[in-house]
């Protein structure tokens, strides 16, 4: 399983639930915790994180929109290899 997002095989293209106006990815949510998250294994703050990321393979992604600045998260639906 891999995320298409995270790969470059797809972009995100979602719209901000506040304002409706475009949103940039800012890569995966469980990089934004710490300093050495990005090279860490991923790890879920919670058996519901665990149970919906390994059940549903998604990968959860940090998005701002580009106008109101309003952060929020994703998630991509992982593809199958």
């Amino acid at each position: 399983m891999i995320c298409p997002v995270c790969n470059a095989l797809s972009l995100l293209e979602v719209s901000c639930p506040q304002c409706g106006s475009a949103a940039e990815d800012e890569g995966r949510w469980s990089d934004w915790s710490g300093p050495y998250s990005p090279y860490e294994p991923t790890l879920f703050n919670t058996v519901e994180e665990s149970a919906l990321i390994l059940n549903d393979s998604v990968c959860q992604h940090a998005v701002r929109c580009t106008a109101c600045h309003l952060p929020f998260t994703v998630e991509v639906t992982a593809w199958h290899v």
